[in-house]
């Protein structure tokens, strides 16, 4: 029988998230459906939404916050259509990224990339630097940056050390 661990305050920020209670993350049985459909796992053999989900159950979460693994989810939901119980290790994945952003234990490579598409995101009302992005009319740019601002979506960039200057 799986213990859940008690006082890790990353772990009850996970399980406080409305998300993850709508998924009955608990309800896991561990089949491993998720990982035998995950397209990531083709790409990155050590990549497992099981072994993700096992971590958080048995409250090992510091390791997948301050590592890589997190981040090699395609975050296609796969793995949400294949379980039997409605789980979603993709939305775990999700919930574990916006953490490790906010504990500041993002990858160099993550911060990079927050910081370029938030930076579009900010200026042009676009959230991707390439060829063809679609920028927005000035007037609606003001608008989306007043609705960025309400949200806090510029601290968000800041606490992750992304540059909007």
């Amino acid at each position: 029988m799986r213990r859940m661990a008690i006082g890790q305050e990353s772990l009850s920020e996970v399980f406080e998230d409305p998300r993850i209670e709508e998924i009955g993350l608990r309800r896991c049985l561990q089949c491993g459906r998720c990982t035998g459909s995950c397209p990531a796992t083709y790409v990155f053999s050590e990549f497992s939404p099981r072994a993700i989900v096992l971590e958080i159950l048995e409250g090992r979460m510091d390791d997948l916050l301050k590592g890589d693994l997190i981040w090699a989810c395609g975050q296609c939901y796969t793995c949400h259509l294949r379980c039997p119980r409605g789980n979603s290790p993709a939305t775990v994945i999700l919930v574990l990224r916006e953490l490790a952003l906010i504990h500041g234990y993002a990858t160099d490579k993550v911060k990079e990339i927050a910081e370029r598409c938030g930076r579009s995101m900010w200026e042009r009302g676009v959230n991707f630097y390439e060829e063809g992005a679609r920028e927005l009319p000035v007037e609606a740019v003001a608008d989306l940056q007043e609705a960025l601002k309400k949200g806090e979506y510029d601290s968000f960039l800041k606490r992750i050390g992304a540059d909007l200057s």
